[in-house]
């Protein structure tokens, strides 16, 4: 599948005066970043999708339930192959920052991916 290349709190990019498109690997990092950013019940044709992270910003860190959160939306994702384990590790690096790193099998391509972002 090919979709419009969209980083979730960015802009539409230009390629060539056409609009950028991604498929395979990079559209399911782009989906589970969306996924993982996007509040539950701000998605009005799926109350349940989103993990919701910006608003855990400021409040106390609770690695064990934000991994148990983030490998349930992580599996549920299309695509990421559900019958293989995600891996979620999320730590605590003081002043308020976690950083989380994400482990995964791309349904596409069969390979382990990874994907780490602080926030």
């Amino acid at each position: 599948m090919i979709a419009l290349s969209h980083v979730f709190g960015n802009d539409l990019v230009l390629n060539s005066g056409t609009l950028q498109t991604v498929s395979s690997t990079e559209l399911t990092r782009q989906s589970l970043l969306r996924r993982l950013l996007t509040v539950p019940g701000d998605y009005i044709w799926q109350l349940d999708y989103g993990v919701g992270l910006p608003l855990m910003v400021g409040q106390v860190i609770a690695p064990e339930a934000m991994e148990s959160v983030i490998r349930a939306q992580v599996q549920a994702d299309a695509g990421v192959d559900s019958s293989q384990a995600v891996t979620v590790t999320v730590t605590d690096e003081g002043g308020g920052v976690c950083r989380c790193d994400v482990s995964y099998v791309d349904a596409a391509s069969g390979q382990q991916q990874s994907l780490s972002f602080s926030y």
